[in-house]
């Protein structure tokens, strides 16, 4: 690794841009900093009056970066010039934070590159890689819209420029929940950069709120249900080529989908939650029965407990008759009690893969059995939650989520709610509606 020419002068660093690393010192290769000269500058650090001064220098050569930091040592002497010097701050920041820099840095930071331990948080290549290519999205719009963006500087990027790229994306074809992750996106960068890097700036996004998806929870029927499972069942696999946009082909049959989309249907649990049940997550009491089957609630593990320094959360799924014969259709008595996926255990496939090839076929399979519904296979959770709730009224006790009101808010169908009150007969008042 390459690093400026340095001699040992007073308040005289070398700091990288990248990582934010004092590199000047030789040992532990320069401070475990790994990023190339270019991300190098030459930084003033001195006490002045008790207090903390830095500077930033525009030098590249040492010799030029000492006489740089002596003018800088006699304009704090000087209240004048160091009133001049504060005025040009912001100019001077913005010749070192450049918002494709800034993209690079906070990229970094996703995936624990200098990231001090008790920061770190493990998050999935899918997860950086959509998160990136949100940020790469802005920028590109950028480009197209006020020129050269490699050039643009993070404190250039104002309420104006954000507003406008916002009711660009309303008003495209994106779906609203994409939308939201564009904004949810943007406001933890500027968070990252003004808590984490020190930046200097109020972050445009500050103000900016996400969308409501959708308020009114859609159930699955229970006709349309069992027709997506009966073409799943009857559909010969020759038949089951999707044409792409492009004119490639996709083969949308795989032998364990169906298996699959009930398990989803039958546990109430999250698509990758449900694939991710293992047999030894099937509990069972004295007698040899099966008393429930145990989930992870992998969404809060990831956001709450990325750690493990909580007990994992796990979700008891009650037993119904629809699980109970899928269990027995999936052979669990032979391997009960071992570390070995329900679905697909033989595959050499990640979850997170299997989960994005499930909810393609759902869609493919609905369309092909005629239902025209656009329900996901993200509905099959809503309903599930919907009927225990109807059923039981104990739906939250169960702990599929952590509030009473997000459950409300989001998975119950509050229409097949009104039409059960209806189908029990409920009044309001006992007594004759003929009064004269």
């Amino acid at each position: 690794m390459k690093k400026l020419e340095f001699k040992k002068f007073k308040g005289l660093h070398i700091v990288c841009k990248g990582c934010g690393k004092q590199i000047e010192i030789s040992s532990n290769e320069y401070n475990g900093c790994l990023h190339p000269i270019e991300k190098q500058k030459y930084k003033a650090v001195i006490r002045y009056n008790g207090v903390r001064k830095t500077k930033d220098l525009k030098a590249v050569k040492y010799d030029a970066a000492v006489k740089e930091l002596i003018e800088f040592k006699e304009e704090l002497k000087n209240p004048f010039k160091l009133t001049l010097l504060n005025s040009n701050k912001e100019q001077n920041e913005k010749q070192y934070n450049k918002l494709i820099d800034c993209i690079k840095i906070y990229c970094d930071y996703l995936e624990n590159v200098n990231v001090p331990f008790f920061e770190q948080r493990i998050r999935t290549e899918r997860y950086v890689k959509d998160t990136i290519g949100y940020l790469l999205k802005f920028k590109d719009y950028l480009e197209s819209s006020i020129g050269n963006s490699n050039d643009l500087t993070i404190f250039q990027i104002d309420k104006k420029i954000v507003g406008e790229y916002f009711e660009m994306l309303l008003n495209s074809s994106y779906s609203i929940s994409t939308y939201n992750h564009h904004v949810r996106t943007l406001k933890g960068f500027y968070k990252f950069l003004i808590e984490k890097k020190g930046f200097d700036l109020i972050s445009p996004m500050r103000f900016a709120k996400t969308k409501n998806v959708n308020p009114n929870t859609i159930a699955v029927k229970d006709e349309d249900f069992k027709r997506i499972l009966n073409c799943f069942e009857n559909t010969p696999e020759k038949n089951t080529i999707k044409i792409l946009d492009g004119g490639e082909k996709k083969k949308m049959y795989r032998p364990y989908f169906k298996e699959a989309v009930e398990l989803v249907a039958y546990t109430g649990m999250r698509i990758t939650e449900a694939i991710s049940i293992k047999f030894s997550d099937i509990i069972t009491n004295e007698n040899g029965e099966i008393d429930y089957v145990r989930g992870i609630d992998l969404k809060y593990e990831k956001t709450h407990n990325y750690d493990n320094s909580k007990p994992v959360k796990y979700v008891p799924i009650p037993i119904t008759p629809e699980l109970e014969e899928l269990l027995i259709r999936l052979d669990y008595k032979n391997y009960l009690g071992k570390d070995r996926y329900l679905i697909a255990p033989d595959e050499s496939i990640t979850r997170d893969s299997l989960t994005k090839q499930l909810t393609h076929s759902f869609s493919y399979y609905r369309d092909k059995a005629g239902v025209t519904s656009k329900i996901g296979l993200k509905h099959l959770r809503k309903t599930f939650l919907t009927k225990i709730q109807i059923a039981t009224g104990m739906v939250t006790s169960l702990g599929y989520q952590k509030t009473a009101s997000v459950i409300q808010n989001n998975y119950i169908d509050k229409s097949e709610i009104a039409k059960s009150i209806k189908n029990k007969g409920f009044r309001l008042f006992n007594i004759d509606s003929k009064i004269s």
